[in-house]
């Protein structure tokens, strides 16, 4: 995460080294999924986006994609919006039929049956109205609108109007995230679902680290699709909370 500077025209260096109110602005708006915790061996944050998850739940069948742009390999086909998924029933096990692609620094999670559907740049919609397809969308969207700061295309594609995405929006414009920032997606649970809210937990960073951490995400079924709801600070979720590890979750991790 850096300030953002208009005018720098290289990429920056060690982006993970940054100034302390602007870590604690992203780490409010995106929470669990921001890595800040020291490894204590050189002051960096610890980078767990470039480990593997401790999950082990699905492997990495899909292919890098450093701009985060184009069609996932091994999913459907984007431009189609037709998931197939019809079950209602909340999942107690990891997605069977998912793909796993490199977005950028972020390994995303994309289903045959319940969607991501269409991915357009690091937008990505169409979701099942079902159980799976909430869960789909509750990983994708966070790490996509992080990833895109400061552009506000994902926020304002994939989260529900109101007075919280507009707070977010505005704060996304005063950061970027670099590469290490954002912790792998380690775990989750639906905590609760029906065909116009679902609340999923999820847990993110490593096992081995000591870096898992647990918090909740809501999602509206608007449009024809499941939209993340912003909290009234903007945030996508709630404060994270320190798990030691994923007894009582879902292991599901694409690294």
């Amino acid at each position: 995460m850096a300030r953002r500077n208009d005018s720098d025209e290289e990429p920056r260096g060690n982006g993970f080294m940054i100034i302390s109110a602007v870590i604690v602005l992203v780490v409010v708006l995106l929470g669990v999924f921001v890595v800040v915790t020291s490894d204590g061996s050189d002051g960096k944050s610890d980078g767990v986006a470039s480990h593997a998850s401790d999950s082990g739940a699905a492997s990495s069948s899909g292919s890098a994609d450093g701009n985060g742009g184009g069609t996932q390999s091994g999913a459907p086909a984007a431009g189609g919006c037709n998931p197939t998924d019809t079950d209602q029933k909340v999942p107690t096990t990891a997605p069977g039929d998912v793909t796993w692609s490199l977005v950028k620094t972020a390994a995303l999670p994309r289903s045959k049956a319940a969607g991501p559907m269409v991915v357009n740049g690091l937008t990505a919609s169409c979701y099942a109205h079902t159980p799976r397809g909430a869960l789909l969308a509750a990983i994708n969207t966070p790490y996509r609108v992080a990833m895109a700061a400061p552009d506000k295309a994902p926020v304002r594609k994939l989260v529900l109007p109101g007075a919280g995405r507009d707070k977010l929006e505005a704060q996304l414009s005063q950061v970027d995230v670099q590469a290490g920032e954002l912790a792998q997606v380690a775990g989750f649970r639906v905590v609760s679902y029906t065909t116009q809210t679902a609340v999923v937990t999820l847990v993110n960073g490593s096992s081995s680290s000591h870096t898992l951490k647990a918090s909740d995400i809501t999602l509206q079924w608007s449009d024809s699709d499941w939209k993340v709801v912003a909290r009234d600070d903007g945030s996508l979720t709630t404060p994270a909370t320190p798990v030691s590890d994923l007894v009582g979750y879902i292991e599901f991790g694409g690294l």
